[in-house]
């Protein structure tokens, strides 16, 4: 290459870079849009309150066969969703063995269990809605094994085949889970009785005899559930979404998504 034709090629490149200088003096004219977006979570509290101002928990000594405790309480939806399902998962622990040898098992199956609701606008309260299947007996050491499925009637198995105790709140049928809004005020009546079994094997003994200064702790474990999702389509207002009614969305049926009222302002142009 030759001077001449370097020289040519610096001019060219002084000029290029002139011409990009210029280029970004221009001036252009713009404008933003900003949408302002929120979301709350809301909230999913179970309560079990105490039925005028009864104890609530079983806590018991110096029982013997015969023995039945009966308690009341209510399932209190304090949240702001509904809830679906109140499953029960009972656990036991510290078991200790009496007089005579036997199993934490054995001495759980001398209870007989009864879960039933309590229609509290009746004058009479008499329980109803049994759980169990007519003529189907658990104990606790059903509840403790998981083993009641084809014990207990079929409205009341939730998910996981648990024992469902929310429908125990509902008085015919007139809702279903536990809305926040409406509410309903009956209660869930349990009853555990001590068996008194008159069985003697050996013609002299009681089989009872060796539940004798046996113990143990247990406990009802209470798991609320939400509803399925509901879906808020394009065309629906904003607002609370309407997840705190009863029957929500349950795969078959959906609630209005979103309650009415004046749409909040969703756009904003910034200056």
């Amino acid at each position: 290459m030759t001077i001449k034709k370097k020289l040519g090629l610096g001019v060219a490149s002084a000029a290029l870079g002139i011409s990009l200088v210029g280029g970004g003096t221009w001036a252009a004219f713009n404008d933003t849009a900003t949408i302002n977006n929120h979301f709350a979570a809301g909230t999913l509290d179970l309560e079990v309150g105490k039925s005028s101002n009864k104890p609530i928990s079983f806590d018991l000594s110096n029982m013997k066969p015969g023995d039945n405790v009966q308690r009341i309480f209510k399932l209190n939806n304090k949240g702001s969703l509904a809830i679906k399902e109140v499953l029960l998962d009972t656990t036991a622990t510290n078991f200790v063995d009496g007089t005579l040898t036997s199993t934490q098992a054995e001495y759980l199956s001398q209870f007989e269990i009864d879960f039933m609701q309590v229609d509290s606008e009746s004058t009479n309260w008499e329980p109803r809605a049994k759980v169990t299947q007519a003529g189907q007996k658990l104990t606790l050491a059903d509840l403790v094994d998981g083993n009641y499925v084809n014990k207990v009637k079929a409205d009341y198995l939730g998910a996981g085949n648990k024992i469902n105790l929310a429908p125990l709140t509902v008085a015919d049928n007139q809702y279903r889970g536990i809305p926040v809004n409406p509410t309903d005020s009956d209660e869930v009546f349990i009853q555990i009785t001590f068996k008194d079994d008159p069985t003697k094997t050996d013609g002299k003994n009681y089989d009872q005899n060796k539940f004798q200064g046996d113990k143990i702790d247990f406990f009802f474990n209470l798991e609320a559930t939400q509803w399925d999702g509901v879906n808020v389509d394009s065309h629906n207002k904003n607002g609370a979404v309407n997840n705190d009614v009863q029957g929500s969305a349950d795969g078959s049926t959906m609630p209005n998504p979103v309650t009415e009222g004046t749409p909040k302002q969703s756009q904003e142009v910034n200056d």
